[in-house]
């Protein structure tokens, strides 16, 4: 479970800026948007607001990175460039490291991790088991210096001399079957990020779980419930001969499998077929590609990730979450993580747009955080529980209002086109 992610000199990020999933002390949904896990409480959902080029994707983006970096970085040779960007709006960051840290709970063990690094190198990584009352490293990192618990970090003897500059200390130790590292590289494999705007690449996650009875039965429910004016959803069968592709368009197995699960194989959705009088007279099968409403292809394409991340305790990354869907379709998929009739330790981190869904109704103040630009064009975040808000008063309204920041101001666009100029 996520704790919090922090970041700095990242892109729009200039000073670091803290995402926070410990719950507050305000007495709001505390039966079914907080969940306990040991001494911690801890938000099932947090949601970013702000204007375009605040900011919140950067923030998304910052954690895919810190993420993929934890994955992917024993893969890189000695000469590859890591992907950060440092803000480069200010003369001492565009040279300084780029900054990720965040703490999580495995297993009820609570981790800090975290590191700095430009294009060229690590220069700083650390992990530290978090206790009640004290931090103890597990291995601390400068350079190609390091320190560690070998008592607590068991197998890592002489793994510092198999880590290249470049890459993460943690990654190699997976590699190396250190117990401590599999746990947590195990756990940040399991995060599931999602873009909003671009999301048939998950496709392939909703036609896996399709294929099981279980499964299928459930997404159905959910197709039907969303009320799409699907009667059921069923998926083809997928194409065998993928080589010929592959070779064309140049990409991973992983991604040309998502490929083809979005543009060859078909989803089929059962429709009625009504007469004048509105009676059910028969049935039709659409192909979901070629005849869907783009959100409709959206739900179904992400429904998968959303229903697994519920049922096996997942953390969701979820940019642009309410694009392509109606309101109260975006607030349903928030209700799954909170709610009371599934027990469920999901979290879900989101940005999103839609003004109706910073409802008091669904949201506590905590889950909610304000994204914006300041005068160094820097961006910052503040959490609405740091504003006093009448009971009564809607958070959008306040928020449509100004009172809260992070909104943009857009001057009259007509008066660029006033008098036929």
């Amino acid at each position: 479970m996520l704790v919090y992610f922090k970041v700095g000199n990242f892109k729009s990020i200039k000073d670091p800026i803290l995402i926070n999933f410990a719950a507050t002390a305000i007495n709001e949904h505390e039966e079914t948007n907080v969940f306990e896990k040991g001494k911690d409480r801890l938000l099932k959902t947090v949601l970013m607001y702000g204007a375009n080029a605040g900011g919140k994707s950067k923030i998304l983006d910052a954690f895919k990175v810190y993420k993929d970096m934890i994955l992917l970085s024993t893969n890189f040779n000695s000469t590859r460039n890591i992907p950060v960007e440092p803000f480069l709006l200010n003369e001492e960051t565009r040279t300084a490291p780029s900054f990720f840290e965040a703490e999580f709970i495995i297993k009820n063990k609570k981790y800090r991790y975290g590191f700095e690094a430009n294009e060229k190198e690590v220069s700083k990584e650390w992990l530290l088991e978090v206790k009640a009352t004290t931090q103890v490293p597990l291995y601390l990192r400068i350079g190609q210096k390091f320190q560690i618990d070998h008592k607590k970090f068991i197998n890592a003897k002489d793994l510092e001399s198999r880590c290249n500059t470049n890459v993460l200390f943690l990654s190699v130790a997976d590699q190396w079957n250190v117990p401590v590292a599999k746990t947590i590289y195990a756990w940040f494999d399991s995060i599931d990020t999602i873009e909003g705007l671009s999301d048939s690449g998950y496709r392939s996650d909703t036609n896996e779980m399709m294929r099981n009875f279980n499964y299928n039965f459930l997404i159905n429910e959910m197709i039907r419930k969303a009320d799409l004016g699907i009667k059921s959803i069923n998926v083809g069968e997928s194409p065998t001969d993928t080589n010929a592709y592959v070779n064309i368009q140049g990409m991973t197995d992983k991604k040309m499998k998502s490929y083809l699960e979005a543009k060859l194989t078909p989803i089929l959705t059962m429709h009625n077929v009504f007469d004048n009088n509105g009676k059910v007279i028969n049935e039709i099968t659409f192909d979901l590609e070629k005849q869907g409403s783009e959100g409709t292809k959206k739900f179904y394409n992400i429904i998968g990730v959303l229903l697994r991340a519920v049922i096996e305790n997942r953390l969701v990354i979820f940019d642009e979450i309410d694009a392509r869907i109606h309101t109260l379709l975006t607030k349903s998929i928030i209700r799954l993580f909170n709610g009371t009739e599934v027990k469920t330790e999901a979290q879900l981190l989101a940005a999103c747009h839609d003004t109706a869904v910073m409802d008091r109704d669904l949201l506590r103040r905590d889950q909610i955080y304000l994204v914006e630009k300041n005068n160094l064009a820097a961006t910052t975040v503040v959490n609405l529980v740091e504003y006093k808000v009448r009971k009564e008063t809607p958070f959008d309204k306040n928020y449509l209002d100004g009172k809260y920041g992070g909104i943009p101001f857009i001057e009259n666009l007509e008066n660029i086109l006033k008098d036929g100029q």
